[in-house]
Order: structure tokens, then C-alpha cells, then sequence
């Protein structure tokens, strides 16, 4: 991420951690593909998913999300600024939709490692796949259960018993590390768009016991050695082409409030629609 000069960026008081998780490993997929690095909209993205799945709600789950892609591509930053608030009524411009279907033809794909399920965590082959993705050189998106009490002991998330946790928030986990001090064997470090200022990290067992799902995304011809991935959805070059092959599920938003020192959890706003509050959600 530093060699693509690639930075973290902040969702605000917005409930679009999802978003800013998965346009971060498209940025990245796209900067090993040509060598910088780009920043892509977050706005458009959150726009193109919505257009997809026929919603008008800030943020959601990393497939439909993915959906958007899918449907419309991604543009560059500059011709659709992340805005403070949402707008539901609000479309992208002409230049922003043709700067979007230009990366049709990129090849992106999504790989599946855990879809989504809010009742289990990580298996032993998941978490092995998952640091095998991440030693291959892809950031892998990720979806959490969150404590609801935010705090950080000796630079590491704080694992709370299960009533202590929320359904949820996204983060992009870029690099682990084995250390047998550590609960489960070592820590993830990720990036956060809830605290954009500093690397988060934590432990194996954490992201084991509430580790909701896992995807990561390359380009065709993927570099280095492709990772094993439950199931994987190639962007073909037409989005009249496109299969939607993601898991179904209620549509996850992601609100965010703020402490002063630490990031807070994403949790579900109370101006969802009906079929959304049917579960929990980010």
C-alpha cells in the first residue's frame, strides 16, 4: 500500500465501512495490475450496489456491494467525492459512468473465503487461508462481529465474551503475524475506515470466534499463487454478461459514531426498512 501510495481513507459518521473495505482491495488489485495506485470512489460504489440490488440505504454487504461492481465498475476518486452525509438521490456523472465501465474489462474477481454468517466464526481451514492469501500478496476484505465497548491493550483489539460483541464492521486485513504470546497464535493488522490515522490489529483467536465472512479480489491474470477460496465470481467483460453469484442475505449497513481515542462499532440504524432489521447488520 505504501509503494502504490495508497492511503486509508475515513467513512465519517457514515454507515459505509463495507464500502470503503472493498473499494480499498480493488484499489489494491488494480495497482498491482498497473503499477500505481489510484484512489476509487467510494460514493460511486455505494451508488452502483444500491442501482443493483434496487435500495436506497447507506452501505451493505460486501456482495452486493460487489454487485455494483459487477453492474457498473468503479471510478476514480476525483469524479465523485465522498460527501459527508449520504444522499440517496444523488448520480454520478456522465464521466464518472465512463471512467466506471472502462474497468469492466479489467478482470476483476471476487474469492470467496467465508460468506457471510453472523452465527460462526472461522474454521482452522479458514484462518489458514486467510494468512495464505495475505503472505500471496492480497488484502483480504473482511467482516466482523464488534465489541461494544472499543479498547485496545497493548495495541491489540479487545476480544469481549459473546454478549459483549454487535453485528458489525469491515475492515481489510493486510498482513499477520505468528506470535505465540498472542491469543490463537498471532495478530492480523488491518486498516480501518472508522480510525483512518492508525493500523488496527487483531488477534487469530479474535477473528476466529467472530469472523462473520472473508473475500479478497485480484485481476485476471492473478499474480503469484492463487489462494484456495470456497468460490469465486470472475467480472467478465460485459456487464450485460454479469451473473449475480454472491450469497443472498439481508442487506448489512454500517453506521459509524466516534469515541475520541478509538474507533466505535458499526451497528444498525433505526431508520432501516423492516426486511432489513430481520438480523443484525453493518
Amino acid at each position: 500500500f505504501e509503494r502504490f501510495n495508497l492511503h486509508t481513507r475515513g467513512q465519517g459518521a457514515r454507515g459505509t465501512c463495507s464500502a470503503f473495505t472493498v473499494t480499498g482491495a480493488l484499489e489494491f488489485a488494480l495497482a498491482k495490475h498497473t503499477g500505481h495506485g489510484t484512489d476509487l470512489s467510494v460514493e460511486f460504489l455505494n451508488w452502483a450496489s444500491n442501482f443493483a440490488i434496487h435500495d436506497a440505504a447507506d452501505g451493505g454487504f460486501f456482495s452486493d456491494l460487489w454487485k455494483g461492481v459487477e453492474s457498473h465498475g468503479i471510478c476514480a476518486d476525483f469524479h465523485w467525492k465522498y460527501a459527508d452525509h449520504f444522499d440517496a438521490a444523488a448520480t454520478p456523472s456522465s464521466f464518472a459512468l465512463a471512467d466506471a465501465k472502462a474497468h469492466l474489462a479489467d478482470g476483476l474477481a471476487l474469492h470467496w473465503i467465508k460468506p457471510w454468517d453472523v452465527n460462526t466464526g472461522l474454521t482452522p481451514e479458514h484462518l489458514a487461508q486467510i494468512k495464505h492469501t495475505i503472505a500471496s500478496g492480497w488484502p483480504v476484505c473482511g467482516g466482523f462481529r464488534w465489541p461494544k465497548q472499543v479498547s485496545w491493550p497493548d495495541g491489540v483489539l479487545i476480544k469481549p465474551p459473546p454478549e459483549g460483541v454487535r453485528d458489525g464492521h469491515s475492515v481489510l486485513l493486510v498482513a499477520y503475524r505468528d506470535d505465540p504470546r498472542q491469543p490463537g497464535g498471532g495478530v492480523f493488522t488491518f486498516h480501518n475506515s472508522n480510525d483512518p490515522r492508525h493500523d488496527g490489529q487483531m488477534s487469530y483467536s479474535y477473528a476466529m470466534d467472530y469472523m462473520n465472512d472473508a473475500a479478497w479480489i485480484d485481476l485476471a491474470p492473478a499474480g503469484g499463487e492463487t489462494p484456495p477460496a470456497s468460490f469465486s465470481s470472475r467480472l467478465p467483460a460485459s456487464p450485460a454478461a454479469c451473473p449475480l453469484r454472491q450469497p443472498s442475505g439481508p442487506p448489512r449497513r454500517c453506521p459509524s459514531t466516534r469515541t475520541h481515542q478509538h474507533p466505535a462499532p458499526c451497528h444498525v440504524p433505526s431508520t432501516l426498512p423492516s426486511k432489513s432489521r430481520a438480523s443484525p447488520s453493518r
